[in-house]
């Protein structure tokens, strides 16, 4: 499995990573995927094939849109499309990167599409679940077309070192890659004026319960 990324600029995303945190790669996929992927979510979404999402976890799940409001279709292991199997390999590759360089024993990623209707939100949360920590670091891909900064929707990134100001806001421009540590950044999705689209994973570790 390869990157479709060049190897310097993957280099140098990890080395952000280690050193804040987080981190950005643009053009991470060919603009023609993002285009396809971003197709293929809408397509999902007209055949009624998204759902709403929901906050907690197993049994205490709940729909409350004014807390979470994209919809949601997981990805199959090996995708559906050639698209979806092209990223998902690619996310492959990276995770062994993140083994060499981090040490932290990754084992699978999971995603699923998400899409933002206008002013739908996330508010802040974390990626981790009370006493759960298979999720080490979350990719978020961005699918959208001509993103504007009067678009809203961006990711905020809560920062956790004494930071004046302390948060980072990151546009959703297609093709762009965020990854982050999944249980040290509380992080939202503002709100959007225009549909927000995106691939949404972690890179997980093996679970721990028995």
């Amino acid at each position: 499995m390869t990157l479709t990324a060049p190897a310097t600029l993957i280099s140098h995303a990890l080395d952000q990573l280690a050193e804040l945190g987080y981190t950005i790669i643009d053009d991470f996929i060919p603009a023609a995927d993002v285009v396809a992927l971003r197709s293929q979510a809408k397509a999902l979404q007209d055949e009624g094939l998204m759902h709403q999402a929901a906050i907690g976890h197993d049994m205490h799940q709940q729909v409350v849109r004014r807390i979470r409001g994209d919809a949601t279709y997981w990805l199959d292991d090996d995708g559906n499309t050639a698209e979806q199997a092209q990223y998902l390999a690619s996310m492959h590759a990276l995770q062994q990167e993140l083994n060499r360089d981090f040490f932290l024993a990754l084992v699978e990623f999971e995603c699923h599409f998400a899409i933002y209707r206008p002013g739908a939100v996330y508010l802040r949360h974390l990626d981790q679940f009370i006493g759960q920590q298979e999720r080490q670091i979350s990719a978020v891909l961005y699918l959208n077309e001509h993103w504007q900064p009067d678009d809203g929707g961006e990711l905020r990134l809560y920062l956790d070192n004494g930071a004046v100001p302390d948060h980072v806001d990151i546009l959703p421009l297609g093709g762009r890659l965020v990854l982050f540590m999944s249980g040290r950044f509380y992080h939202e999705v503002l709100a959007a004026r225009r549909e927000r689209f995106s691939l949404t994973g972690w890179f997980r570790t093996r679970s721990q319960a028995l």
